[in-house]
């Protein structure tokens, strides 16, 4: 029986989540809870619905106010936000 290389315990998790198509979710689930560190925890409670596809981020936010500074900062939010995933994921970020 030949020896196979060993590998680490974060090889075996990551294998695992992209054989079972977990990782595209798991992904979408980090934006979301950097883009809510990102604007932070008051900003994130009037962002209700969220979908993320094909390197686009869409964000639906309740105030009116909060929606117009959001995005006159969208591409200084998308820079960060793609610094708080440590990969460039999010190209674009609608908010509506």
């Amino acid at each position: 029986m030949k020896r196979q290389r060993t590998k680490t315990l974060q090889e075996v998790l990551d294998q695992t989540l992209k054989d079972t198509g977990l990782s595209k979710g798991l992904e979408i689930l980090r934006i979301h809870h950097a883009w809510d560190q990102l604007i932070g925890e008051t900003a994130a409670k009037e962002c209700s619905q969220r979908s993320f596809r094909d390197g686009i981020y869409s964000i639906k936010v309740r105030s009116s106010v909060l929606r117009c500074q959001l995005d006159m900062q969208k591409t200084v939010l998308t820079g960060k936000l793609n610094a708080l995933l440590s990969k460039p994921l999010v190209t674009e970020i609608i908010i509506y």
